[in-house]
C-alpha cells in the first residue's frame, strides 16, 4: 500500500485532477487538499474521507491506512448474533455516538483567521434559526475580542450606525438581561440584537436606528437572553 501521506496525491494524479478539481469534488479549497497531501491535517473529517474515496475511486480504508486483513470482525456480523435486548442497547449507543460526532467540527481544515459563525441575529424584524444544526466557518479580517462565546452575522439595519447589515458581532453568553446593554435576545421564535431596558412589567428592546419601533416583551412571551455583545 502507498504511504498514507502520498495516497491522495498519487491517486489524484492518476485521475488527472488538479488540486482545485479534487477540492471542488470534495467541497473544500485547493489549499486544504494540498495540506492533506503534505500530511499537515491528521484528523480528517469523516464526510470528507467518504467524498475523497468516491472522487478518487479508492476504498476508505486506503485513505485511513488500514489493512483490510487487520480489520476486526464486521459490526453487522456481531450485531446479528445479539438478542433483541442487546441489539437495542447497541443501537442506542451507536446513535448517541453519531449525534456526538456530528457536533464535532475539525478546525484544522480552516485558516487561522477564520471564525465559526453561529447564525444570523436580526437588527431588523427578527429572524429564526438562532441555534442551527451546523454553523459555518467564514474568513474574518477584523479584530477578534480576547474572549467571546458566539459569533453572529447581523441581518438588517436597525442598529446602524453602530452595527451595519452583514457585520459580524461577538457575544459573551449571559443568561440575564443587563439594563442598557446591547444583547442578543430571543423573543418567542424571533432573535434580535437590540439595546435592552428593564421595566416593571416589560423587557424593552430598542433599536439604535430611530426608524424602528421598540419591541416589548413580558411574561406572556418566551424570553431567552443569549448574551451581551462584546466590543
Amino acid at each position: 500500500m502507498y504511504e498514507i501521506n502520498n495516497i491522495i496525491r498519487i491517486k489524484r494524479l492518476e485521475n488527472n485532477m488538479t488540486l482545485e478539481q479534487l477540492g471542488d469534488k470534495v467541497g473544500v479549497g485547493k489549499s486544504t487538499v494540498r495540506k492533506w497531501e503534505n500530511g499537515m491535517i491528521e484528523n480528517m473529517r469523516r464526510d470528507n474521507i467518504v467524498k475523497l474515496s468516491k472522487a478518487l475511486n479508492i476504498p476508505v480504508t486506503d485513505i485511513l491506512g488500514i489493512e483490510t486483513n487487520d480489520m476486526p470482525l464486521d459490526i453487522t456480523t456481531i450485531y446479528s448474533q445479539l438478542n433483541n435486548e442487546r441489539q437495542n442497547k447497541v443501537y442506542s449507543y451507536a446513535q448517541h455516538e453519531l449525534e456526538e460526532q456530528n457536533k464535532i467540527i475539525d478546525i484544522s481544515e480552516y485558516q487561522e483567521n477564520d471564525i465559526y459563525l453561529q447564525s444570523l441575529a436580526s437588527a431588523g424584524t427578527g429572524i429564526l434559526d438562532l441555534d442551527p444544526t451546523y454553523g459555518e466557518y467564514v474568513p474574518y479580517e477584523g479584530e477578534v475580542p480576547n474572549h467571546y462565546d458566539l459569533a453572529f452575522k447581523i441581518s438588517g439595519n436597525s442598529m446602524v450606525p453602530t452595527f451595519e447589515d452583514g457585520e459580524i458581532i461577538f457575544v459573551e453568553k449571559y443568561p440575564n438581561p443587563i439594563n442598557g446593554a446591547i444583547m442578543v435576545v430571543q423573543i418567542d421564535e424571533q432573535a434580535y440584537i437590540k439595546k435592552v431596558y428593564l421595566e416593571k412589567d416589560n423587557l424593552r428592546l430598542v433599536s439604535l436606528n430611530q426608524d424602528y419601533d421598540d419591541i416589548l416583551a413580558n411574561g406572556t412571551n418566551n424570553i431567552r437572553i443569549v448574551g451581551k455583545v462584546v466590543f
